[in-house]
């Protein structure tokens, strides 16, 4: 959940136009494509599937109330990643994949599925993919895998790791996957530690499952990849079902043998991070102190803390980033109150709220920098406080 980039500086750096000429050299020559795994093409799950386990559509509600259905309609939707057309209606329309690719390679450096039929990269969007997503690079080829593999999409965002990776492999492992059959989870190296540290503990709560890890520089022939994906109004809106989150919960709860309590309330700090720092900090940890809060900061090394915490929190306020991913150990009912400067607000957290059951709330500072450092008024703040001790 980085700074917001403008147009220009999107378009006029060296990454882009090294990235256009690479497209225009060979990404127009198959062998160089191959040979230098470049795939700027794009294949759908669905037209790429050789087995389909699930593939509904539906009319999801989005059970906002009329404030925060403005708040998302007028503030978030222009920040939010790919936003559609959705306008303030009660459901967004929703679909859920699981299938199946026969005889598909993943590929290291780009963390995707590549499908030999169509010689493309599979995504949800077809098109072209861009340069985080077709990169030329000769890769070393890797000893085939047998059977159904999953492939845990590389990423170094702890939020995309537990919402987008880990909380649809359990809703499948759950619903749809056959206890004790064998499922290889096939890992890219990132510095999130805790994603590999996640598959051991699925393989210690489900028979049969099994991790692999693929070099950034692996190219990896399975016989079947299994694609799981959930798309709904925005990138924001991820899956997030209750059962899924609660179920993971309650394995890493399990794996740190920490117990779900109450009475905590957290001032979640995002400390010397270098995006979104807030800047009058120190004063409003003073206010939120008075009222009984504890501030806690999340860090590499401490996540069983951050399991253990959120977990007997009973209000958590904290500023807009991927360590409010840790509200998956939430018990339904936790307060919520996010943070956010004037010029960047998501709908992330509120729609995972909603889908798990917390009490969200927000509250928007004065506008951020280029790295989205800002302040909060000081008495707005104590006035949101207090309400939340109140309610």
């Amino acid at each position: 959940m980085a700074r917001v980039k403008s147009g220009f500086r999107k378009r006029f750096n060296i990454r882009y136009w090294r990235w256009l000429a690479t497209g225009a050299t060979i990404g127009r020559i198959p062998l160089l494509r191959r040979h230098f795994s470049f795939y700027p093409r794009t294949v759908q799950p669905a037209k790429a599937a050789s087995g389909v386990l699930e593939d509904r559509s539906f009319d999801l509600p989005t059970s906002f109330s009329e404030a925060e259905t403005a708040f998302v309609r007028d503030r978030c939707w222009s920040y939010d990643t790919l936003a559609g057309d959705w306008r303030g209606e009660p459901t967004v329309k929703a679909r859920q994949m699981a299938v199946t690719i026969r005889d598909a390679q993943l590929l290291g450096h780009v963390g995707l599925i590549m499908d030999p039929a169509h010689q493309a990269v599979v995504m949800t969007h077809s098109g072209t993919a861009n340069w985080n997503f077709a990169k030329a690079r000769t890769l070393r080829g890797q000893a085939p895998l047998r059977g159904r593999c999953h492939f845990l999409a590389r990423t170094d965002n702890y939020y995309h790791a537990l919402f987008h990776d880990l909380v649809p492999l359990v809703d499948y492992l759950e619903r749809l996957h056959s206890r004790g059959m064998p499922l290889t989870l096939v890992c890219t190296p990132s510095r999130l530690a805790i994603l590999r540290q996640a598959c051991t503990m699925l393989e210690e709560a489900y028979p049969g499952l099994n991790t692999v890890e693929l070099p950034e520089d692996g190219r990896l022939p399975v016989e079947e990849a299994l694609w799981l994906s959930f798309e709904a109004g925005n990138a924001e809106w991820n899956f997030a079902a209750a059962p899924p989150v609660h179920r993971l919960a309650e394995i890493f709860r399990g794996h740190y043998g920490i117990q779900p309590g109450n009475g905590r309330r957290l001032f979640f700090s995002r400390g010397n991070s270098k995006i979104r720092r807030l800047v009058n900090e120190e004063a409003l940890f003073e206010i939120a102190k008075d009222h009984g809060f504890e501030r806690f900061e999340a860090r590499a090394d401490n996540h069983a803390d951050q399991v253990r915490n959120f977990s007997q929190a009973d209000i958590i306020i904290g500023v807009h980033g991927a360590g409010l991913g840790n509200l998956a150990f939430c018990r339904p009912g936790t307060k919520v109150l996010e943070i956010f400067p004037e010029n960047f607000t998501k709908s992330t957290y509120l729609w995972v709220s909603k889908r798990i059951g917390l009490h969200y709330d927000w509250l928007v500072g004065g506008p951020g920098d280029y790295d989205q450092a800002f302040s909060v008024d000081e008495a707005a703040f104590a006035k949101r406080v207090e309400a939340l001790i109140g309610t």
